[in-house]
């Protein structure tokens, strides 16, 4: 009877740390994404405005500055951890396509205001959901970081995790975005 409670009592201490070690991970990965963000923002320092900040794997970051117009930009960084790209989004408006596709745009962005209500964002950072009902995909990073620098809505998930953390036009509006312009390998 010692024996079999000896291996229950081993067997628990282990899956428990192994949940802790996963944990740990998981919360490295999220300060790693937060200080590509940081880096990314600080390009922007200059504008003393709110900012929306949305990253995929790290690499690929749009960013939405609280002007009249919003002012939009992609974001790459290299393998190296430089930032080797920034492109300041205009729509193009030349051909029947770009405009039906900027009206699209436009009215999926109409649909998540107001962006940089702070009420509507979570205080906290999360870096896992107990209560997620499906998670798949990439690593993303998202924050809205206001003007003094006080993060909101903060997260770091799987692309795809159910419920969202943020608003689903939100969410929907960046991932287009930012799929456009992402490599066409990818």
């Amino acid at each position: 009877m010692k024996a079999l409670f000896l291996i229950l009592l081993t067997f628990f201490s282990i899956v428990s740390n192994g949940q802790q070690k996963k944990e740990t991970k998981s919360d490295s990965i999220a300060l790693v994404s937060r200080s590509f963000g940081d880096k990314v923002l600080a390009k922007f320092d200059t504008v003393k405005t709110s900012k929306i900040l949305y990253s995929l794997d790290n690499q690929y970051f749009y960013v939405i500055i609280n002007n009249n117009p919003y002012k939009e930009f992609f974001i790459r960084i290299n393998k190296k951890g430089q930032i080797d790209k920034i492109e300041k989004i205009k729509p193009e408006l030349k051909t029947r396509k770009q405009r039906k596709e900027n009206k699209q745009y436009c009215k999926l962005l109409s649909k998540a205001e107001p962006l940089f209500d702070i009420n509507k964002y979570r205080n906290d950072f999360l870096t896992k959901m107990p209560e997620a009902t499906y998670i798949n995909g990439r690593s993303s990073y998202f924050v809205l970081k206001d003007e003094n620098g006080k993060r909101y809505g903060e997260y770091s998930l799987s692309t795809v995790t159910i419920p969202l953390p943020i608003s689903t036009n939100l969410w929907i509006y960046l991932n287009k975005r930012l799929s456009d312009k992402l490599p066409q390998n990818q």
